[in-house]
């Protein structure tokens, strides 16, 4: 999910073994870049350029691919890709290891399980959430600027904690807002974060869910506000119903890991399921009546 450190991992892996290539590449926001203008044709330009050491003059993305190939095949390379939502993001940087020479490396960062099996990704790690002790040292860090919290802030900082939910994006944005803050500030803050999500964290919780389908979008929805905890073939059974095409949604937002089975229970993140409240107060903040779940 969005914010669990998966370009943090990435970047340490990146920083202790580049020394090991021949040539090196961090393309940093893959999605956002492809999306811009020409997005694709400056992405290949900088890969080249970076792993060559040299400017890299692309006219048009597929002369680009054949570049890449003809340049790299036989360089030891450390490539990574971060945030890859579609596997024609894949096709146009690195989309077969035969590509570049042996020994390379490419590590795709992604929110979507499928964007890696889809092209044959080798090995999939999927990032963890914190435990509770690291949580509470990167959160004193970040808003105390100790490993730990001082004795009066040590219940306020659990109670953030839970809420975050080892969501280190949470953890770090929550840190800094109440670091310097007096702990009347900071039980005032917490109390207002229950009833107003802050908006940081929201955003870009949201990029996996509006990147969905209308069906999804709706799967996701009912599930936040009435399904988590449900056994999942109950839920399909419901929504199914609704003419939802539960199965594949289901899926989806699994692959997209905005919901997780375990022991055919149906969950989320804690913050996920706030971030799909939200969503639909949004609809209609005056009239509850208007919105399309109560």
């Amino acid at each position: 999910m969005g914010g669990i450190g998966k370009t943090t991992i990435a970047r340490v892996v990146y920083d202790r073994i580049r020394w090991q290539f021949e040539g090196s590449c961090f393309l940093a926001n893959v999605r956002e870049a492809f999306a811009e203008k020409d997005g694709r044709r400056r992405l290949q330009e900088q890969l080249l350029s970076e792993i060559l050491m040299e400017r890299a003059n692309i006219c048009d993305s597929s002369r680009g691919i054949e570049m890449i190939k003809r340049r790299l095949q036989r360089k030891k390379i450390l490539v990574v890709l971060d945030d890859v939502d579609d596997h024609k993001q894949l096709e146009s940087l690195a989309a077969e290891s035969k590509w570049f020479g042996p020994g390379s490396r490419i590590i795709i960062t992604s929110r979507d399980k499928q964007v890696l099996t889809r092209n044959g990704v080798a090995r999939i790690y999927e990032a963890e959430k914190l435990n509770d002790d690291d949580a509470l040292t990167l959160f004193s860090q970040k808003a105390l600027k100790n490993d730990q919290p001082a004795e009066d802030f040590v219940e306020l900082s659990k109670q953030v904690v839970g809420y975050a939910n080892g969501l280190p994006l949470a953890l770090e944005v929550i840190g800094s807002f109440m670091h310097g803050r007096s702990i009347l500030e900071w039980g005032s803050a917490i109390n207002r974060l229950n009833d107003i999500p802050d908006r940081e964290i929201i955003d870009m919780l949201r990029i996996g869910f509006d990147g969905l389908h209308e069906l999804e979008k709706k799967i996701f929805l009912d599930i936040a506000c009435f399904l988590k905890g449900f056994k999942k073939d109950r839920i399909i059974r419901i929504l199914d119903s609704c003419g939802f095409h539960a199965h594949i949604g289901t899926q989806v937002l699994i692959e997209k890991s905005l919901i997780s089975v375990s022991r055919d229970q149906v969950w989320m993140h804690n913050l996920l399921q706030i971030m799909g409240k939200e969503i639909v107060h949004c609809e209609s903040l005056e009239e509850p009546g208007r919105r399309s779940r109560l």
